[in-house]
């Protein structure tokens, strides 16, 4: 596990100014910097896939980020979009599908370039999987952010979610004392539903913010979040040393999203961020 303590790059930061993320009482790590996998090493190999998830492991990730959906038969499907035709051939709706008539279609980059290397007929690398297969590969070795995507399309989703992670031992601490699985969601009413079903569950609040505008936080809106909440994700753009103080404070830790290069990352480490997502989980190694 690759884990950054604030020690080392201090000395490095002085022009930002070193700040030591540290969110007081709450369930989710404080005091190292965490990198996690944004739908997996999804900068080098077609995202939310085994063969992502793999090379995220591989890279020494502190958590692996996927999304979840459910398909036409009840199954939960990893994957970003709820339409297919982001990353597949085919088009439709994950929730029209059954998991038989995705295991038929091959994952691919959203984006092409002369650097990737277009995927060539189904393979179960790159097939959509499911969150049992996840588990079942990496469940041992690796923890997890999970996504629940538009939980208000799929009645019944959090149950099912709540029920998988039982089944495959996943809610609890890893040797480490770290949550093997936190849930985000932008969704307020599916993190809560989760709440109600198992507390044992850190629950991850993401927020966006319009550009230009600074994170914040009105006082109900932030006393509600603390009723079901161990902390927040939110865009690096918006994040200020002050937001991010205030949440310590009250126990929350903050993670931003989604950052592509080092520098940024060590800005976002220098602020007092408690982590961020990347597609690169290799950004601090060179």
């Amino acid at each position: 596990m690759k884990k950054y303590t604030w020690g080392i790059l201090c000395a490095v930061l002085l022009l930002t100014g070193c700040s030591k993320g540290e969110a007081e009482n709450g369930p989710m790590p404080s005091e190292d910097f965490l990198i996690i996998a944004h739908r997996g090493a999804s900068a080098y190999v077609p995202e939310n896939t085994l063969a992502s998830f793999d090379l995220a492991e591989e890279l020494a990730a502190d958590y692996i980020e996927l999304d979840i959906h459910l398909t036409k038969d009840g199954q939960l499907a990893v994957m970003h979009d709820a339409d297919v035709s982001g990353t597949t051939e085919a088009n439709g709706k994950i929730g029209g599908l059954t998991l038989s008539e995705l295991k038929e279609l091959s994952v691919d980059f959203r984006h092409k370039d002369e650097d990737k290397k277009a995927v060539n007929g189904p393979s179960e690398e790159y097939a959509v999987p499911t969150l049992g297969e996840v588990f079942g590969q990496f469940g041992d070795n690796m923890n997890f952010i999970i996504e629940l995507k538009d939980p208000e399309d799929y009645p019944g989703i959090e149950e099912k979610l709540v029920d998988t992670l039982k089944q495959y031992d996943m809610i609890g601490f890893d040797k480490d004392r770290h949550p093997k699985v936190a849930i985000q969601s932008f969704s307020k009413k599916g993190l809560k539903r989760v709440y109600e079903l198992n507390q044992d569950i850190p629950l991850l609040k993401l927020i966006s913010f319009d550009d230009d505008e600074e994170a914040k936080l009105s006082k109900k809106e932030l006393d509600e979040l603390l009723t079901y909440a161990s902390g927040l994700g939110v865009s690096y753009e918006a994040l200020t040393v002050p937001f991010i103080k205030k949440m310590h404070e009250k126990g929350l830790s903050v993670y931003a999203y989604t950052i592509i290069d080092a520098e940024t990352a060590l800005k976002m480490m220098a602020i007092g961020a408690n982590g961020i997502h990347t597609d690169r989980p290799d950004i601090l190694d060179k």
